[in-house]
């Protein structure tokens, strides 16, 4: 077979790609796209004995509290936490309706004798004992363990953090 110059060879067209190379560019901004949206409303549809259709200029939100309120607990013994959660809203001004969104248990271990497990053991102790005494008042909250030597290891931080609604509108 004799050999064909190099003007006659095929190359290979790669034209027919260009709509998939299109087609995935246009699906990938519209990932993006959807991923960044923002959506700010303008108000809120209530639902009035039945009627879908009533738009009121009201709608509301919930404000995270910057400041938590922080508790140091030793050996495991409650303080009369409703109590000092109702002094906090009343210092800080927060609304009465204000509830806890956050909960983060610190508790602390001594490195030269124990394991880092131990104090996670220990703010799950005191998460149970929490629940068991005050069912109603974590109900709402999310939690989180943490560990730490910076205080003794007999003590435990508990800070809540507080949102409040805040509505907006007529």
């Amino acid at each position: 077979m004799p050999l064909q110059p190099l003007s006659d060879t095929e190359e290979d067209d790669i034209s027919g790609l260009a709509g998939w190379m299109y087609s995935d560019l246009l699906a990938g901004l519209m990932v993006i796209f959807l991923a960044t949206i923002t959506f700010v409303p303008q108000g809120t549809l209530f639902n009035q004995g039945g009627d879908q259709t009533v738009q009121t200029g009201v709608y509301s939100y919930s404000r995270v509290v910057e400041e938590p309120l922080a508790l140091l607990i030793e050996n495991e013994q409650l303080p009369d936490i409703p109590a000092l959660i109702n002094d906090f809203k009343v210092q800080k001004k927060l609304a009465p309706d204000a509830t806890i969104v956050y909960v983060q248990i610190v508790a602390s271990y001594n490195e030269k004798m124990e394991n880092p497990e131990i104090a996670v053991s220990r703010a799950l102790s005191l998460s149970q004992k929490l629940e068991q005494t005050y069912p109603d008042l974590l109900s709402k909250a999310s939690t989180t363990f943490s560990r730490t030597t910076s205080i003794p290891s007999n003590q435990i931080v508990l800070r809540l953090v507080f949102a409040e609604k805040v509505t907006v509108g007529k």
